[in-house]
């Protein structure tokens, strides 16, 4: 009786762990690994075995900034089992990053950006188990493509990045997760002022984006683009150009 009521309690209730077949995952692309679930030391019925993708958002409370935790994704992973007592189990996932999850891997001293994968282990008449394991996302080569081509050609300093909360429409497309990565350049020259601030969705195999362009005397001003995912390196100069 009292190891059922330590594990309702969760203490020596089953435990879960997810281990990444990598943690380096491009834009879109695939997550796998698995779920270990170890029981405890009382028999368990576990409801559900969940996945959730995600990420920091960036939110106005009482006048103050402050990142909350904010669900891109959620997977299922398990129908119910029972967890025996010291039992091992494993369970294997795989699915496509949702294509809005920001891109954390910038070289910017400013990286507010995150991503991470929250396992949860639902367990009947007791205290969920979890664990969390991050994931670093890195840019598709367009994207990537376009951030060097804007830091090398046209004179611009990577400043800061974060997630903005709420909903932007790039060239007719409307992102879908209640968030969106914000990307901030500056001009890196002293005699020079003026900011870029650029925001990318991919969907399918097309990359939706808004530039918002703040020149000085000028005011601000928008720029949306789509731009395929296999874009040559012309079409690349050419938005670039476009865009400053």
């Amino acid at each position: 009786m009292f190891k059922n009521i330590s594990a309702a309690l969760g203490f020596g209730g089953a435990k879960v762990d997810t281990i990444l077949d990598h943690n380096e995952v491009l834009q879109g692309g695939l997550v796998s690994g698995h779920v270990k679930v170890m029981g405890g030391s009382v028999d368990q019925s576990i409801a559900a075995i969940t996945i959730c993708l995600m990420t920091k958002v960036k939110q106005e409370i009482d006048d103050n900034i402050q990142f909350v935790d904010h669900v891109l994704a959620q997977y299922h992973v398990s129908d119910p089992f029972d967890a025996k007592a010291d039992a091992e189990y494993r369970f294997d996932f795989e699915f496509d990053l949702h294509p809005e999850a920001p891109i954390t891997t910038l070289a910017v001293s400013n990286n507010q950006c995150v991503v991470w994968l929250d396992t949860e282990l639902d367990i009947d008449y007791a205290i969920d188990a979890s664990d969390k394991d991050v994931i670093h996302v890195l840019p598709l080569p367009t994207i990537a493509g376009i951030i060097s081509k804007l830091i090398e050609d046209k004179d611009l300093k990577l400043v800061k990045t974060d997630m903005e909360s709420g909903s932007i429409s790039m060239s007719g497309f409307t992102n879908e997760s209640g968030a969106y990565q914000e990307i901030e350049f500056r001009k890196s020259s002293i005699f020079s002022r003026g900011e870029l601030e650029l925001s990318f969705a991919i969907k399918g195999d097309t990359i939706y984006g808004l530039a918002e362009i703040d020149r000085v005397l000028r005011g601000d001003s928008y720029k949306s683009f789509d731009i395929s995912i296999h874009a040559s390196d012309a079409e690349i100069d050419d938005l670039v150009d476009y865009l400053i």
